[in-house]
């Protein structure tokens, strides 16, 4: 798994709530999802999960232009063996 600082799981943990709910952001609601870190940061952090190969871009299936953003296998992975941390901790309590 890839290395991630604190605002990209930030970041990433939004996202996840958009997922969860079967939504995709667009790129320009990413840009406003925490109102304490600033756009440009965002953009960065996006940047940045994209590279490590966390998320990825689909086009919008109604306009083209739009970009959604959508988790990749490896962010599943992530968030499925953060899963299993949870719950191996609840078990064992």
């Amino acid at each position: 798994m890839p290395i991630l600082d604190p605002v990209e799981e930030r970041v990433l943990n939004q996202f996840a709530s958009y997922w969860g709910s079967d939504y995709q952001p667009t790129v320009l609601e990413a840009l406003g999802i925490d109102e304490s870190i600033s756009r440009r940061t965002v953009q960065r952090r996006i940047e940045g999960l994209r590279s490590k190969g966390m998320i990825c871009y689909q086009p919008d299936p109604n306009d083209q232009r739009v970009k959604r953003i959508a988790p990749t296998d490896r962010a599943l992975k992530y968030f499925s063996r953060y899963d299993q941390i949870l719950n191996s901790t609840i078990q064992n309590r």
